[in-house]
């Protein structure tokens, strides 16, 4: 029996099956570098790492006539010059070339006899290099797509000490591709295996749901989402300008805005960013529906992705995502009032719990047989135009720059596929300071897409006009590294907690003045076990456990155990190198204990190690954790550090946590 990858999942056999030239399910990114990059330097970087992300060297296979599952196997004749494709922005090379270029690759297909991906290295700029990530959707969601487009890219600038980085490419030898009966016989074998399995997860969504309806609280939740549901759907939706026939002939517009004024206008009335980014569009629907006739809906309906993933699925590339509809009313004319009402409506849908009804639904379709998936699914889009009228997605990139090849990347502009009868559906990515939203646009529906950015642009400018002036934020030096401390809070993003994107990686001392004296003299008359020992794993867990601080800002944590290893330092007690392991998971340390540096880093998913001075310095809080990593003073012997990178606030408090444990 030859080797398979895996069995497409019930999600993401969906975007397979409903993929076709008029909506083509891709998704990716569109990136803005500074200088001029080199293309065979590009080439051969993409091609040292692809081997971290073996997903991006399968391509898609199935039994004739659909009687097996669709599967990923290796694909025998990957070569990735087919997969990074050299192409030039037209003349003068401005922003208004490279959103028509955006436009015209966002409306192929991707070639389904080959991995189910693509990068375009676009020229044409002045002193600018911009870079088009495309990816099936079957093959990631949103998450696990941000995460794999980070492999690439580097948080050094030096190109030098990211080449010594750089592992040894092992070798890729696939089997040739397995004959029709063959792949008939394997396929209907490891149905059965695939049918057992989703049994197993409808069961773990039932007794969710169960446990949800049991719960008098929650149960009231999901009794007022439903409600809200009932009540909007007594008549059926009718279409805005924004809905019509695709055509598949696609643009591409984005607007960017501060971050950290995005923050000051969701503290007004306790909305996240996601709810302000969902009230910018609205607003922008309703005016741009408005100038083409009056408004007989009284709402826009949105289906936002909701993330689903748990903690054992954090390594899988496919779709673990639900839909929620979040209906936005029309005609509130102060936008602030306007952002309560969506936040109002938003809150009651996230907590509803109805995510995993949604999830149980999309998944029954995969106990039927192979053969009908495809009429099935075909079917999906048009039921999706019935329920709502556009999508919006929002995706957490890194918090801070990143490189590739040395090259600072500047801007990057999410995209999503628009759903048949939807000419629009747009993307909300947090990088670097800065929110963008992205609007892809079918031009047979949508047919000025530039009047939607403006109107975008001009809610903004509503929404953000009360806002109070405001003082920079205080500057802190740490190890040379300039490190601001703005307003920030817990965002909730499709469903998930995600930590605030403008906040550096920075730790303060142990205790201040403002602090209270009580809680000093408690630390400083507890028990002092050894540094490193079993004894301080577990008052460390304690710490972790009492501390309120980590605990909000770590609620989306899912990444796995963490373990830290301290070097040999004989001057210092330490003889041999020592590690402690702590299950980190949602806010909450489940365990923690002391064991050998082999076990820390076989049994975590981050392995962090430093010498004695340098874990001195995290303790003492001269020096913070993640920039320390990024410097090498602190080493990650296991894990990607861009994984990290969005937990700069939750590394933050878990170290205060360690300041607040005695040790001799």
């Amino acid at each position: 029996m030859v080797e398979y990858s895996a069995i497409l999942g019930p999600v993401d056999s969906a975007f397979y099956y409903v993929d076709r030239p008029e909506t083509p399910m891709n998704i990716g990114a569109l990136t803005i570098f500074d200088g001029i990059m080199d293309f065979d330097d590009l080439v051969a970087h993409i091609d040292s790492r692809l081997h971290q992300i073996p997903r991006y060297r399968d391509r898609v296979i199935q039994a004739p006539f659909n009687l097996g599952q669709p599967v990923w196997i290796p694909d025998p004749d990957f070569f990735v010059g087919n997969h990074v494709k050299r192409v030039c922005v037209d003349a003068p090379g401005t922003e208004v070339e490279l959103r028509k270029l955006a436009g015209q690759l966002l409306s192929k297909m991707l070639d389904r006899s080959r991995p189910l991906w693509e990068i375009y290295f676009i020229e044409g700029f002045d002193n600018r290099t911009a870079l088009f990530f495309k990816v099936h959707h079957c093959m990631v969601d949103g998450l696990a797509a941000i995460e794999l487009f980070t492999f690439l890219m580097d948080v050094q600038q030096d190109t030098a000490a990211n080449q010594r980085n750089r592992e040894r490419k092992p070798l890729f030898d696939p089997p040739t591709l397995p004959d029709p009966i063959e792949l008939t016989r394997d396929s209907l074998i490891h149905d059965v295996v695939h049918q057992f399995g989703l049994l197993q997860k409808l069961g773990r969504e039932t007794l969710r749901m169960g446990k949800a309806l049991t719960d008098r609280e929650q149960r009231l939740k999901m009794l007022l989402a439903v409600a809200h549901l009932i009540n909007d759907n007594l008549q059926p939706i009718k279409k805005l300008p924004i809905n019509g026939k695709n055509s598949g002939m696609q643009h591409m517009v984005w607007a960017e805005f501060p971050l950290d004024e995005i923050h000051a206008i969701r503290a007004q009335c306790g909305a996240s960013v996601n709810d302000v980014m969902l009230a910018l569009l609205t607003k922008a629907v309703e005016r741009y529906s408005a100038a083409r006739g009056s408004i007989d809906q009284p709402f826009l309906r949105v289906l936002v992705p909701f993330n689903m993933r748990e903690e054992r699925e954090k390594d899988d590339y496919g779709n673990r995502i639900s839909v929620l509809p979040i209906d936005i009313p029309f005609n509130i004319p102060d936008p602030l009032e306007h952002l309560k009402a969506v936040t109002r409506f938003s809150k009651a849908m996230k907590e509803s719990s109805l995510a995993y009804s949604m999830d149980l639904f999309l998944t029954l379709p995969a106990l039927l047989p192979a053969v009908t998936h495809s009429p099935i699914w075909n079917l999906a889009p048009v039921a999706f135009s019935l329920l709502a009228h556009t999508w919006c997605t929002n995706v957490a990139a890194m918090p801070v720059p990143v490189y590739l090849l040395g090259h600072e990347m500047k801007h990057v502009y999410g995209y999503f596929p628009l759903n048949p009868s939807m000419g629009l559906a747009s993307v909300v990515v947090s990088y670097n300071g800065c929110v963008t939203m992205s609007l892809m646009t079918d031009q047979a529906i949508v047919e000025d897409p530039n009047a939607l950015e403006r109107a975008l642009k001009e809610a903004y400018l509503d929404l953000a006009s009360g806002l109070p002036e405001r003082k920079p934020a205080p500057r802190v030096e740490i190890e040379s590294h300039p490190v601001a401390f703005p307003e920030s809070d817990i965002v909730k993003q499709n469903g998930s907690y995600t930590e605030s994107l403008a906040v550096a990686s920075a730790v303060q001392p142990m205790a201040t003045a403002s602090e209270p004296l009580q809680q000093t003299a408690a630390i400083l008359t507890r028990e002092r076990p050894k540094l490193f020992s079993d004894d301080w794993a577990k008052a460390l867990q304690e710490e972790i456990n009492r501390s309120e601080a980590y605990r909000s800002v770590s609620l989306n944590w899912t990444a796995g155990a963490l373990a830290f290893v301290m070097e040999t330092a004989p001057d210092h007690g330490f003889e041999s190198p020592a590690a402690v392991w702590l299950d980190l998971y949602r806010g909450v340390c489940r365990s923690a204990r002391a064991l050998s540096v082999q076990e820390a880093i076989h049994e975590t998913s981050f392995a962090i190690q430093g010498a004695y001075h340098a874990w001195m310095d995290v303790l003492a809080g001269r020096a913070a954790p993640l920039v320390m990593l990024s410097n090498g003073r602190l080493k990650l012997k296991k894990g990607a550090l861009l994984r990290l990178l969005p937990h700069t606030r939750s590394a933050a408090e878990l170290v205060r946590c360690a300041q607040r444990v005695p040790w001799e």
